[in-house]
């Protein structure tokens, strides 16, 4: 299936590569591109015959040459991807400054399977060959390196590569990978199957739907929107498409850039339309029979978002103690089967993490990044008796700038939690004698020989055993979930409990882990805890507790984005004295606009590093949101499943005075600006003002001008800090998942049945929040009323 070369005519070759348009567009950036092309044939074993004669071909100059004599006649980028998908495609290529390999060797591959289904092509297939090869190339250009990296390495066996192919995107993670990732790895596929034959023959629908559909597909997608009986919230049933704002691209890339998690940027008004699938009425199928099939879908979406621990996943004590009592008198089979047991329980870790688990000597032969090629793998550190892992991360993150690191809290992916003396007496025979010959480098614990597949047979057989003597339900699932368990019930926050066993949490609750910061030793103290809660029930005396000094040096763990609260401490304090400068001169026009607008972005801040507010428009819409007597304020800052996430905040004490001073404020403002004929401003409770003293929403980017002399960061750092904050004062996880928002369908916290305490989460937030103002020096500014 490789390409042929005539070395007399090296220009044919070029145009069976690159397939160019008549005028060569943008062929100069391809021909440098080519050299790398050539040698992707070579490494997937698909070499082009002559190459080294095209190559040098190339570097005589030729294509640059032509590509000056067609200059006259070259057109635009207008048309290409449509007429000439390769062409575009390479161009596309050449344009990046990094190519991957991986990229090239599947392009490489594209290319000779197209040449091979040209040479075979029957006229009657000609119009499904063109939709396919415009697929393959826009997947080649559109597809993610995360998801390029899930293309099976190309074989010269086309039909098993394409079997390999199906069988990856049949078992693809549907939470790892965006939509139109997922999408373009099905284009890429049914590129291959089609080749083969295999491709189903479609009919398509006429023109001025389908460009109904397309126009659709640009502004929205459709989605299953879950509707809960027992929700107070109205919400729409079915399939309904959420056609976003025009400008939702835009919007995305500022809240990107204002520090917002990903799955929190949709908060701008959406509309709806519904779509329900048709009933078969000669089956006898009716509205109520469908209504009746939606429901186990809908219980099921609802189970999947809502997590509730202690429920199905646990173990209870007796069954825990069973396993530990198995461990400790060595009837759990072989040695290499108890001790994946054993670090199973204590890390909650999966049987594949630790599989590849290493023995180093000390913590400095610890990376301080995951490995590539083992990601998930514990180290065994034979110095401090403990084990050591990388936290949980949120999908996607925020790359932190450069300039920004010397104002944020230094943060860490490594989480070590000690081993207690009962534990380690097992693990000590296997580890030392690797850790002596780990004094340069690690070692691993496990031989290489070892198949995972192999330790999991074993262990069920060992298991097997426990429960039909004891009647128990024990699973290895269930063991694994131990430590994650315990954790949520001595720190009430599945946050903490994710950082510690590396544990993904269930769909929707992965914005709290964008936020959250912990100290190292805090983390190591419950963990502690919940190990030596283990051994009290079993009976072990206290000399078998895990050893007493937690104190590791390592930063915290978690979001990158926590100021200094120093550094924050600072920006108030030149806030408030720029503040005062501009009160003593607000005279002019010019400078009650410079103290009104500085003024009110001092009151946002204020609200945003009380509330947690998310950096988007408007933080308090209107003025009947603030709630001066019964202090607290409605924060409506994000639009979830239900088309509503709003939420009730209540507020310390500086917060309500500084509200009730900038109403005020507001109100004489109002008064000086109509006497010299300016409108009244817009009925939100924040304004800015221009050059001309009209009105302006409180938008971010508009506050982030306002103070970008004395605050570069993005504005969600208040997010970032303020929910380590609340833990580091004792605030119960749950309460702060409330404060934050952070909630799906199934977890409403002001729901039929919640049982949410309003008077407890006062209580315990208010307090923690003032003296998170307080720490940072934010007090009470007047405006000019008084």
């Amino acid at each position: 299936m490789a390409l042929k070369f005539n070395s007399g005519n090296p220009e044919a070759l070029l145009n069976e590569i690159v397939q160019p348009r008549p005028d060569w567009f943008a062929m100069d950036l391809i021909a440098n591109l080519l050299p790398r092309l050539v040698s992707a044939f070579d490494q997937i074993s698909q070499p082009i015959d002559g190459a080294d004669a095209f190559l040098e071909w190339l570097e005589s100059g030729a294509v640059e040459t032509k590509y000056e004599e067609l200059a006259p006649d070259r057109q635009g980028i207008r048309g290409l991807v449509g007429e000439y998908p390769r062409h575009a495609g390479l161009r596309d290529l050449a344009e990046r400054e990094e190519c991957s390999d991986k990229r090239l060797q599947v392009v490489a591959y594209v290319i000779n399977t197209t040449s091979a289904w040209r040479q075979e092509l029957v006229p009657s297939e000609k119009t499904f060959f063109e939709k396919r090869v415009d697929g393959a190339w826009r997947a080649l250009r559109l597809l993610s390196e995360p998801a390029l990296a899930k293309v099976p390495k190309c074989a010269d066996d086309v039909e098993r590569f394409e079997k390999h192919f199906a069988r990856v995107n049949e078992h693809l993670d549907q939470r790892q990978f965006e939509e139109q990732d997922r999408r373009y790895l099905d284009e890429l596929h049914r590129f291959f199957k089609f080749y083969l034959g295999e491709g189903k023959f479609v009919t398509y629908q006429s023109d001025k739907p389908k460009l109904q559909r397309r126009e659709l597909q640009k502004i929205g997608d459709w989605k299953g929107l879950d509707s809960d009986v027992d929700s107070e919230i109205e919400s729409v049933q079915g399939l309904v498409h959420i056609t976003l704002p025009q400008d939702s691209e835009r919007a995305r890339q500022e809240h990107h850039d204002a520090g917002n998690a990903p799955e929190e940027l949709m908060n701008e008004s959406v509309l709806i339309s519904q779509r329900g699938a048709a009933l078969n009425t000669e089956r006898g199928e009716t509205p109520s029979i469908g209504l009746r099939k939606q429901q186990p879908k809908r219980a099921a979406y609802r189970r999947a978002n809502s997590f509730l621990p202690g429920r199905w996943e646990s173990l209870n004590d007796y069954e825990r103690g069973l396993v530990l009592k198995a461990l400790f008198e060595n009837k759990m089979g072989s040695e290499n089967t108890r001790l994946h047991v054993l670090l199973i329980l204590l890390t909650g870790r999966s049987l594949e993490s630790i599989s590849e688990t290493v023995v180093v000597q000390n913590r400095s032969q610890v990376p301080d990044n995951p490995q590539k090629n083992k990601p998930g793998c514990i180290y065994l550190v034979r110095d401090d008796q403990a084990w050591a892992g990388f936290v949980a991360e949120p999908p996607e993150r925020r790359k932190l700038a450069k300039k920004w690191a010397p104002h944020m809290e230094v943060t860490n992916k490594l989480f070590i939690g000690p081993i207690p003396d009962v534990f380690w007496q097992i693990l000590r025979p296997r580890v030392e004698p690797v850790a002596r010959r780990a004094r340069k480098k690690d070692r691993i614990l496990f031989a290489n020989n070892l198949s995972t597949e192999s330790v999991a047979e074993e262990i069920a057989i060992e298991i097997k055993k426990i429960n039909k003597s004891t009647g128990s339900r024990i699973t290895l699932k269930r063991i694994q979930t131990c430590v994650f368990e315990g954790l949520i019930h001595q720190t009430t926050d599945t946050v903490d409990a994710s950082l510690v066993t590396g544990r993904t949490l269930p769909t929707g609750q992965s914005a709290n882990l964008y936020y959250h910061t912990r100290a190292v030793e805090t983390l190591a103290a419950d963990y502690v805890d919940v190990v030596n809660t283990w051994l009290v029930n079993l009976g072990l005396s206290s000399p078998s507790m895990a050893p007493a000094n937690l104190d590791f040096g390592l930063p915290r763990v978690g979001s990158p984005f926590c100021v200094r609260l120093e550094v924050m401490r600072d920006v108030v304090s030149r806030l408030r004295a720029q503040i005062a400068e501009y009160r003593k001169t607000a005279y002019s026009r010019a400078n009650i606009r410079r103290f009104h607008n500085l003024f009110t972005a001092y009151a946002i801040l204020q609200v945003m590093w009380s509330t947690g507010f998310r950096a988007v428009r408007d933080p308090i819409a209107h003025p009947y949101e603030f709630n001066e007597r019964r202090g607290f304020v409605i924060i409506a800052d994000k639009v979830d499943d239900n088309l509503g996430h709003s939420r009730l905040v209540y507020l310390p004490e500086v917060v309500i005075d500084q509200l009730r001073r900038y109403e005020t404020h507001r109100q004489h403002m109002k008064l000086r600006l109509n006497e010299v004929g300016v409108e009244a401003p817009i009925a939100t409770f924040f304004v800015f003002l221009d050059a001309k003293l009209q009105s302006e929403f409180a938008t971010p980017k508009r506050l982030a001008d306002e103070i970008q002399w004395t605050f570069p960061w993005p504005l969600n750092v208040s997010r970032h800090t303020l929910r380590g904050f609340l833990r580091d004062q004792g605030v119960p996880g749950y309460l702060v998942d409330v404060f934050m928002g952070h909630w799906g369908v199934g977890t409403e916290p002001l729901a039929k049945f919640s049982s949410l305490d309003l008077f407890e989460m006062k209580n315990r937030i208010v307090p923690a929040t003032a003296a998170f103002l307080d720490e940072l020096g934010f007090e009470v500014e007047i405006g000019l009323d008084a």
